[in-house]
């Protein structure tokens, strides 16, 4: 297929062929949703048909797009879309060096906070839910690692 737009900030489809996959794809959904519904299987005949209504949405959504005329139909006499501008590259100074007390702090700040909940996790929360302080254990259990990548952030910018 020829090119037909400045990809991919204006792509184009070709409609018809949208259009029959997406017709195909209602019938088969809607097909699937009656079978369900006829077994006995309410919730997922309930899915199967809200996903064939969405896709009877995106077809009427094609069908206004047809009707809008060519521009948004590729073809042989359809002219591609005008290449767009490059957009000009900022170039961002560096950032300076963070000192060693500033990372050591971020550092310490998250190692804090995991240790706070691992003892609040165990020597309180635990009383009251367990799975709480699981949930809480397995927050702490991340936070080792996201420290020392904070924490090394940085110092190779000299």
């Amino acid at each position: 297929m020829v090119r037909t737009g400045d990809e991919p900030a204006h792509a184009r489809s070709p409609l018809g062929l949208r259009l029959a996959l997406t017709i195909t794809g209602t019938v088969l959904w809607a097909v699937a949703a009656v079978v369900m519904l006829a077994s006995g299987m309410q919730v997922p005949g309930e899915i199967f048909a809200g996903i064939a209504v969405l896709s009877a949405l995106n077809a009427a959504f094609v069908v206004h797009r047809i009707r809008q005329g060519p521009h948004w139909q590729p073809g042989r006499s359809t002219p591609p879309y005008r290449p767009a501008d490059p957009e000009p590259r900022r170039v961002r100074p560096p950032r300076p060096p963070l000192d060693e007390r500033t990372r050591a702090r971020r550092y310490l700040l998250i190692m804090g906070t995991c240790l706070g909940l691992l003892v609040l996790a165990w020597g309180l929360v635990r009383l009251w839910s367990v799975p709480l302080a699981i949930g809480m254990s397995m927050i702490a259990m991340v936070l080792p690692p996201i420290a020392a990548i904070i924490a090394n952030q940085g110092w190779d910018r000299r």
